[in-house]
């Protein structure tokens, strides 16, 4: 009971990361530009007069205190920066990978009997699943890692003035990182209870030793007898 409660904690933070993961390859703010427009000695977004442009993966969105966000994809790889491109590329492929983890999972935790034949598949499904989730956790951090960096050493520059452009951490970075600890909670579960060199005869039924004393030669029979009989 206790290894299915675990497994089920597993599929659950899985499936949790590859929610996730979806919202932040979605959403446009990985990178927020902020069109100072004070004197420089405030820190703040100053009493509506500022204009930001939100970066993301696939769409660019521009946004005034005046008028609603309008967001619109980028005409040409061109436009982008070396870390969004990146993670583009690799963004899409822990998705597919978590999806894929998610399945594997699934059918692994639900179609799994002990004498039931393909067990040997079903566990390693399982391993599979885990491994992906790992790999998929690895793909995110990368993109991730590399644009916090890069957002890190623009926004450490001098005292912005009037009219420069200042650099902000999106919201999509800081949920990157919870979307990165469900994935490897789910991996190493995955991994850490499945063994695909797991023997079949370990769920055998072992006869007590009576049966095994019936089933011998007669001299053996013989030795089973209780003591009672000789009296």
């Amino acid at each position: 009971m206790t290894w299915f409660l675990v497994q089920i904690l597993g599929i659950i933070c899985g499936s949790i990361g590859m929610i996730l993961t979806w919202i932040i390859t979605i959403m446009p703010q990985w990178r927020i530009s902020v069109l100072a427009e004070n004197n420089g000695l405030s820190n703040g977004r100053i009493d509506g007069h500022w204009i930001s442009r939100w970066d993301g993966l696939w769409t660019t969105c521009v946004s005034n205190a005046r008028f609603t966000s309008q967001c619109t994809g980028y005409e040409s790889m061109v436009s982008l920066t070396p870390d969004l491109k990146a993670g583009k590329v690799f963004m899409s492929f822990a998705l597919v990978m978590t999806v894929i983890a998610f399945i594997f999972s699934l059918i692994g935790i639900l179609f799994t009997r002990c004498h039931e034949e393909g067990w040997r598949t079903m566990h390693c499904m399982r391993l599979t699943a885990g491994i992906l989730y790992i790999l998929s956790a690895a793909l995110i951090l990368i993109p991730v890692a590399w644009t916090t960096s890069n957002i890190l050493q623009k926004s450490y520059d001098a005292a912005v003035c009037k009219g420069a452009v200042r650099i902000e951490m999106g919201e999509a970075l800081f949920l990157a990182w919870p979307t990165i600890v469900f994935i490897l909670i789910g991996g190493i579960i995955m991994c850490w209870h499945h063994d695909c060199m797991y023997r079949k005869n370990s769920c055998d039924y072992v006869p007590p030793r009576e049966m095994e004393c019936r089933q011998g030669q007669p001299e053996e029979r013989r030795n089973c007898n209780s003591r009672s009989e000789y009296i």
